[in-house]
């Protein structure tokens, strides 16, 4: 099967049953499979509207995760995500995101998940806001490549992140018992609907042999460990050390988790120094000149060695606290500017 982004990957309509002769639903039925708002660029909260596609392409952003595609092959394996039931048995709690960058993002003890958005079950939303149109130049030219080109169409960009997602669910609910799971943890909307005969049928529809080439690259990796993106975010993105989810959301936690594995390492160093002075009373050491000299180069590292950590902390601190001012100053004046501004919009209508 090929699918040409010219319509749904399946037919089968999971909100409305197995209903292929069923109408068309209209663009106020379709609508309300949306999120009640969704925040727009200049965080504002906007209502979604049947001729906006800034809420859809909020629901199915992947920016983040393309900007750092070529390193993701040491943050995950390039394999399906594995099934719920597995999940849990690494004692992995399934956390609700509604990200989709963070989809599949795994951390010790947690696994995020984006639940299926209704509107992507919905067969007619794939025509009517995914599928390329007619005047779209990449919709008449044959698929070049399976990692996407530069023809591709902002639709079909979208249609291929939001089959991708569906091929994660894919493999996330495998067996009746990842099914369960899944709606029990409310992953999948709670129209009683949708059965499990119901969802083997839309996973056969899907393809799933034949769908990498069809798929956001993202996807072809499936869970990606969290620790592993912050630091290849903080190395290779603006601003410098800022990490892809924050951890330090106070400054205290951010010094309580440095000098906390800094004060193990001077445990470790003051143990070592303790075993070097029981060696120095012993005869045959101390008439060693290896081990004299051993003995007096750890013994200048274990002073400077946490003087000049915990000087590049401090200076990561600094550096921190300066970023964070500089963007909140310039943010606030921005903000507050606009709002004062459609303020006096609204005072003069």
């Amino acid at each position: 099967m090929e699918h040409r982004y010219n319509g749904p990957p399946f037919s089968i309509q999971l909100l409305r049953g197995n209903g292929d002769n069923l109408s068309q639903p209209s663009k106020g039925q379709l609508l309300s499979t949306f999120p009640a708002s969704y925040r727009t660029s200049i965080d504002d909260l906007a209502a979604p509207s049947c001729y906006d596609m800034a809420c859809v392409e909020n629901e199915l952003d992947l920016r983040r995760l393309n900007k750092v595609f070529d390193w993701l092959w040491i943050v995950g394996r390039p394999m399906p995500p594995r099934p719920l039931h597995h999940q849990l048995l690494l004692s992995r709690e399934v956390f609700i995101t509604e990200q989709m960058d963070m989809h599949l993002v795994w951390t010790e003890g947690r696994v995020f998940l984006k639940p299926i958005p209704r509107f992507l079950l919905e067969p007619h939303f794939w025509t009517e806001y995914l599928s390329c149109r007619e005047y779209c130049e990449c919709s008449s030219k044959d698929e070049a490549s399976s990692l996407g080109s530069a023809q591709e169409c902002t639709r079909r960009k979208l249609w291929k992140s939001a089959l991708g997602f569906l091929f994660s669910y894919a493999a996330l609910v495998t067996h009746e018992s990842d099914f369960h799971i899944a709606k029990d943890k409310h992953l999948l909307p709670a129209e009683g609907t949708i059965t499990w005969q119901g969802w083997r049928t839309f996973v056969e529809q899907l393809d799933t042999e034949n769908i990498y080439r069809e798929i956001n690259p993202r996807f072809i990796y499936g869970e990606l460990r969290l620790s592993r993106l912050n630091k290849i975010y903080r190395l290779s993105q603006r601003p410098f050390l800022r990490g892809y989810m924050s951890h330090w959301h106070q400054y205290r936690t951010f010094f309580q988790d440095n000098f906390t594995w800094l004060a193990s390492a001077m445990v470790y160093i003051a143990i070592v120094l303790t075993a070097m002075q029981v060696g120095l009373a012993t005869k045959s050491l101390t008439e060693n000149n290896a081990f004299q000299l051993a003995s007096y180069g750890f013994t200048i590292f274990s002073i400077l060695g946490p003087l000049v950590t915990a000087g590049f902390i401090l200076l990561a601190f600094c550096y921190n606290f300066m970023d964070n001012l500089v963007v909140a100053v310039a943010y606030r004046k921005k903000r507050v500017g606009y709002v004062q501004a459609r303020s006096a919009e609204s005072l003069n209508a």
